[in-house]
């Protein structure tokens, strides 16, 4: 017991300094965490427009926006008249396309997609962000023999994908620049 408690004495120091360096090259590297994105001035006060205003998409891009330090207005009130962006999504689609067959001519793996359409117009201050699709792709090999895990592994991917789209569009708000 006494021998086991030298050794961890002895090695504080070295775990230390390796705990040290590890921190010091991340930082030289330009890697930090992922904090709130900035978007522009004209966004601090918005509301979202959307076809499906309870979907989870929208829930998630609510929830991205006011960790971003947005203030989010209900979506019935009037707000033409104050400094109120409107971030308007006009299209959610979520779809698949066959990439291979096997043998029997059934699907194998597929494609699936995951677009969104937004657009972003401040009233009294000059922004805006003309309509512009964001598009993610991935592969997803379909397993005959597990036909229920497939499914769940599907809607796993699409969670996966909506939260990268609501990343890549809060990047896009916050460079301003429209692709």
């Amino acid at each position: 017991m006494q021998q086991s408690n030298r050794f961890f004495r002895s090695s504080y120091p070295a775990l230390w300094l390796v705990g040290l360096l590890c921190a010091v090259l991340l930082s030289g590297c330009g890697f930090k965490l992922r904090g709130a994105y900035q978007l522009p001035e004209a966004m601090q006060t918005t509301r979202v427009e959307a076809a499906q205003p309870k979907s989870d998409f929208i829930r998630s891009l609510k929830r991205g926006l006011k960790s971003s330090g947005v203030r989010l207005v209900d979506e019935t009130a009037d707000n033409t008249a104050d400094n109120t962006a409107v971030l308007r999504v006009y299209n959610e689609k979520k779809s698949k396309r066959i990439v291979s067959l096997d043998s029997n001519g059934r699907a194998r793996e597929y494609t699936l997609i995951y677009a969104v359409s937004f657009s972003v117009k401040a009233l009294t201050q000059a922004f805006e962000v003309p309509e512009q699709t964001v598009q993610i792709d991935r592969d997803f090999v379909f397993d005959t023999e597990d036909v229920l895990g497939n499914s769940r592994e599907e809607t796993k991917l699409y969670q996966e994908m909506e939260q990268d789209i609501v990343r890549l569009i809060l990047l896009r708000l916050q460079s301003g620049v429209a692709k």
